[in-house]
Parts: structure tokens; C-alpha cells; sequence
């Protein structure tokens, strides 16, 4: 089956959404890079919705669209300067990365927009059956907006629902802990809240790609730049990562004082748990 006739009925429309597509370019040609583009959505969307979505007309449909069209030629691209060099024309490294970079830009946009109308949407109800927005009952970081007043994330609805699971990770890996003994108290519920978005980051930093990132966290790497150094490039998104990781320590240390200071300001220690019935005898020196 060819994926893009679910979404577009000629090539000539098909270009619209994806600039600089080849004018003489197939459904036939695009059809293997489609198929993974669609398996890449469809984690997110799942197949009900995807499918509910392409029977839609309206702007869910343009976005959902726009999203396919591009990250079918970020995946196609490749092929692309293969066939183009071995008709010697050749594609220089610095322009092939721009060309990516463009597309998975607007692919994450169009996905941002996808997940925002969803969200604030009752047309598609299999939207609220999906994994992820089940698993958003359990968590403590429940939308993009709150997210994104913790930790900046270019209110990116795509990345919060594709870290998701990193919070749950982030939540099992002892924050839950917290929460519980911080319940009701709204003041270390926000600052903990602000740990687990970083921690959430931190973990990504390590899971995902650069270009996966909102624009906010992608400027502070080589990314930023044209080219790409991935050796340099690691080195750097582990360093930021094990950066947040220790503010998160240290912000925790600091919540684990406050949840352990009574009403009237004192902090427990182990004489604080004298009685007056304890007798103390002390040993000639």
C-alpha cells in the first residue's frame, strides 16, 4: 500500500507541503521512507487516531499532512544525494544538513500543532484512549503548559508527550517518594515539581537526538551551528545532563530540610527526640 494516497491524492500536492521536493519525484519512490515516517507518528498518535485523522477535513488533517510530507523527506534525503551524486551532482555536507534540519523542524512544529488541537479538541475521542494520555493520570507534570512554566520547552507538545514515559522513569526513580511526603504543602510541591522536570530532561538528554530537542536546549550545542561534530556533541549533551542531575541533587537535599522542619522551624535531629522521662547518665572523664 502506498502511505501517502492516505493523505494526499497527487505528488502536485504532495509538494506543497514539502519544499523542494522533486517535481518528478513518485508515491512509488517515497513509499519506504512513508512507511517509516508513518511508524514514527503512529507511536505517538497510535493507528486509531492516525487512521480518525485521515478521515478528518479540517486543520488536524492540514497539520497531520504537513508533519508526514516533511519527515518523509528528512528520511528520503539521504537517498536523494546518493542518486544525485551518481548522476555528478554533487551535494555538499553543510546544505544536506540544513535541508534535514529544515524538515524535522517542521515536522516537529506540524506534530506540536497536531497534539495541541487533540488536546483541546472532542472530535477525535480515540485520542483519549492512547497510552500516554492514560499514563498522564498518574503523573505529576500533567500538560505541555505546566512543563513548560518549569523547565523551558518552547511550549513543544510533541516533546512533552514523547517524555511521557521519562517522567514516570524519573517519578519511580525515588522523586514519588517526595511528592507523598510532601503532600498538600503547595510550596515544596512546585520546587519538586521543577526537579522532576529537570531530572525528566536529564534522562532525554541521554535518550534522544539533538535535533529531537526544542530549539531553547538545541541553540546551547554545535548543533546550533550548521554542521555537526557527534563525538563533541555528546560530550556536551552528557555534561548538561549530568549538570541537571546535580541540581537535582541538590535541590532534593534542600526539600528533604524543609519536609523535615516541623511547624515551628526547627529541624529534627537526633536530640530532638528526647523525653523527659529518658535518664542521661554521664561518665566521669
Amino acid at each position: 500500500m502506498r502511505i501517502l494516497e492516505e493523505l494526499f491524492t497527487t505528488i502536485s500536492e504532495f509538494r506543497k507541503y514539502a519544499p523542494y521536493a522533486e517535481s518528478n519525484v513518485t508515491f512509488d519512490q517515497l513509499n519506504s521512507s512513508a512507511i517509516s515516517a508513518k511508524k514514527q507518528m503512529v507511536i505517538i498518535l497510535t493507528k486509531d487516531v492516525y487512521t480518525d485523522l485521515t478521515a478528518d477535513e479540517g486543520e488536524l488533517k492540514e497539520a497531520l499532512r504537513l508533519a508526514m510530507a516533511n519527515l518523509t523527506m528528512a528520511k528520503q534525503l539521504i537517498f536523494d544525494v546518493v542518486s544525485k551524486r551518481k548522476d555528478d551532482v554533487d551535494i555538499y555536507k553543510h546544505e544536506q544538513e540544513s535541508m534535514r534540519r529544515s524538515y524535522i523542524e517542521n515536522y516537529y512544529n506540524a506534530m506540536d500543532t497536531v497534539i495541541q488541537l487533540l488536546d483541546n479538541s472532542q472530535t477525535v475521542p480515540s485520542w483519549k484512549e492512547t497510552r500516554y494520555k492514560k499514563m498522564l493520570d498518574v503523573l505529576k507534570i500533567k500538560s505541555t503548559e505546566e512543563f513548560d512554566m518549569l523547565y523551558t520547552i518552547d511550549m513543544s507538545y510533541l516533546f512533552f508527550f514523547r517524555t511521557i514515559p521519562i517522567q514516570s522513569e524519573a517519578l519511580d526513580d525515588g522523586i514519588s517518594a517526595y511528592f507523598e511526603r510532601a503532600e498538600k504543602k503547595e510550596e515544596v510541591l512546585r520546587l519538586l515539581k521543577r526537579c522532576l522536570a529537570k531530572q525528566t530532561i536529564a534522562i532525554a538528554l541521554r535518550r534522544f537526538d539533538i535535533l529531537d530537542f526544542p530549539s531553547t536546549i538545541r541553540n546551547l550545542f554545535e548543533d546550533s551551528k550548521v554542521m555537526r561534530y557527534g563525538t563533541q556533541e555528546q560530550e556536551r549533551l552528557l555534561a548538561l545532563s549530568d549538570s541537571l542531575l546535580e541540581e537535582v541533587k541538590r535541590e532534593l537535599a534542600n526539600i528533604d530540610l524543609l519536609l523535615s522542619t516541623d511547624s515551628s522551624g526547627s529541624v529534627d535531629t537526633n536530640t530532638s527526640f528526647n523525653r523527659p522521662d529518658d535518664i542521661i547518665m554521664l561518665m566521669p572523664c
